[in-house]
């Protein structure tokens, strides 16, 4: 399977791909219009998951809740985001819009590295968007 070369801007990230995209011809990004409720229910996800963690650990709002609602929110995302999604080849947000992760340059679903580089540039470019 051959990918469009004018969406080659980072090889390395696996994109999201409409699902029936991986049986038909050549790979194209899903549109901005699928991928981002799937982004949305993936964060509310991860968010709801670490929320619930945090205020077991810790009901009142001080440094114990608010270390436990990062750290529990990275662990449930990298999970969800590598693991769930190698063995699905998608995440829950991204099987409700219809779409799958493939890899550029295969058209298969990528490895767990791919998955793990793509988390970990998501989460730098979060980090950069947050910071002055």
């Amino acid at each position: 399977m051959e990918t469009d070369p004018t969406l080659d801007d980072a090889p390395d990230i696996p994109w999201p791909v409409c699902r029936r995209a991986l049986r038909t011809g050549p790979l194209r990004r899903a549109s901005w219009p699928r991928r981002v409720p799937a982004v949305a229910v993936d964060l509310v996800l991860h968010l709801f998951v670490a929320t619930e963690v945090a205020m077991v650990v810790d009901l009142t709002v001080g440094v114990a809740f608010v270390v436990t609602l990062v750290a529990t929110y990275l662990a449930v995302s990298f999970g969800h985001r590598v693991f769930l999604q190698r063995w699905w080849g998608a995440t829950i947000g991204r099987l409700l819009a219809g779409l799958r992760c493939a890899d550029p340059r295969t058209g298969r679903r990528p490895t767990l590295g791919r998955l793990a580089v793509g988390w970990l540039y998501g989460v730098a470019v979060g980090i950069a968007v947050v910071l002055p």
